[in-house]
């Protein structure tokens, strides 16, 4: 059933950045990942955060992340973060990411739920402040779910 939703991928390469000091990739730099995946699925559908969010005002605040750790990964792993849109409410959205290795054995997955708020911090309903930007996500979200 997951696959029925909006989904991009994104290819990746595990830095030595990305680890610790045994060569195994730190736990905290896979929601580096999840946000990498989320960037690029928002480019994916044609909604570039940084143009149509930041630079409107608009941020998209985490609260609630949470991930499953299956298998290790160490530097020059090539993997594949999958990133769905599993979640669409005029205050919030819901992204779930499974990152693949190049065996395509699941080795991550986990989701973080996001809330739209302003400059302030402030949450708001996505609808009446950028109606325009809520029609294309509603779109991206019909024209894509299959439940």
């Amino acid at each position: 059933m997951i696959d029925a939703y909006p989904k991009s991928e994104m290819n990746m390469t595990v830095t030595w950045g990305d680890s610790d000091p045994a060569g195994i990739s730190y736990y905290a730099k896979t929601f580096d990942w999840f946000t990498n995946g989320r960037l690029h699925f928002l480019s994916f559908y044609g909604i570039p955060y940084m143009e149509t969010f930041h630079h409107q005002g608009i941020a998209l605040v985490c609260l609630h992340a949470d991930c499953d750790y299956k298998k290790m990964v160490r530097p020059e792993e090539h993997l594949t973060v999958q990133t769905l849109l599993t979640e669409l409410t005029r205050t919030r959205m819901t992204f779930t990411y499974r990152i693949f290795d190049a065996n395509e054995q699941l080795v991550q997955e986990g989701i973080t739920r996001l809330v739209y708020t302003d400059e302030n911090g402030k949450p708001f309903n996505i609808e009446k402040r950028n109606p325009a930007l809520w029609q294309q996500l509603t779109n991206i979200w019909k024209m894509e779910t299959t439940f």
